[in-house]
This record gives structure tokens, C-alpha cells and sequence, in this order.
């Protein structure tokens, strides 16, 4: 299956495009979860999930969205309700969190908006564990 990541690219007039955050369309209908983040963050995490092996089967949209995206002005409020269309829901994350580069901090956002997507059944509960399983173990590994 395809990757279904792409970024939220807004033509500005300029003949260039502002990045605006990143959007996962998956391969069936189903809700769709807004992630707003900051910049670097968004790549960051957009990054990570391109290594998610089957990412275009999940039911649904995630957007993470870049936090100085929303609410910079009319025009571009509406060209993103236009490329996401309707938010079931917004997942909202602490600063430590949101913690830069830290591979222990990406690998924490993901989880929780992995167990998000998950509430929301835009991914078996299942999908989630070898996630859970691999940050452990990773984790451990680094300790040792």
C-alpha cells in the first residue's frame, strides 16, 4: 500500500508554497483527528510516521498541523478547512511532550496520538502495541 503522508503545501502567490503541517489520509472513511504542533515538531513527528509500515490503512485523517498555521488569518483558516474538512477532533499536547529532537520525546507524541487514532478507531487497538513494545525495548536498551 502506498504511503498516504503529504505535506499541507499553500500556494502564497509568490510562485512559491508555505508549509503548513502535514496530512495522512487513510485508506478508508472514517474521523479525523487535528494534531497542531510546532514547526519543528510537525516535521519531527510527520518523520516518524513515515516510518509506520502500514499507514495508509488507517480509517480516517490525521492532520498535524503546524500551531502558528491556525488563526494567522481568514484566507488561510479557510484553505485548510478546505484540504482537512471537518475535525471530529483536536489532540492537544503538553509541552514536555512536544520536547524538540529528544527521540524519547517523538517517540511519546506518537504514542499518544497513536492512542488517540486509536479512541477514535482509526487503528485497531492491536496496531498500537509493537509500537509500545519497540519504545520499550528501545528505551531499555539505551539504559543498559
Amino acid at each position: 500500500m502506498q504511503k498516504a503522508l503529504r505535506p499541507l503545501l499553500r500556494p502564497d502567490g509568490a510562485g512559491s508554497h508555505t508549509k503548513l503541517g502535514y496530512l495522512i489520509d487513510g485508506a478508508h472513511t472514517g474521523p479525523t483527528l487535528l494534531v497542531p504542533m510546532p514547526r519543528g515538531q510537525a516535521s519531527e513527528i510527520a518523520d516518524a510516521f513515515r516510518q509506520v509500515s502500514r499507514l495508509g490503512g488507517i480509517r480516517g485523517r490525521l492532520a498535524i498541523v503546524n500551531i502558528g498555521a491556525i488563526g494567522m488569518d481568514a484566507e488561510q483558516d479557510d484553505w485548510l478547512r478546505n484540504q482537512i474538512g471537518p475535525v471530529d477532533e483536536t489532540l492537544y499536547l503538553s509541552a514536555s511532550e512536544l520536547d524538540g529532537v529528544d527521540p524519547r520525546a517523538i517517540q511519546q507524541t506518537m504514542r499518544e496520538i497513536l492512542r488517540k487514532a486509536t479512541e477514535l478507531g482509526m487503528i485497531p487497538g492491536r496496531g498500537v502495541m509493537p509500537l509500545r513494545l519497540h519504545v520499550q525495548d528501545s528505551v531499555s536498551i539505551r539504559s543498559s
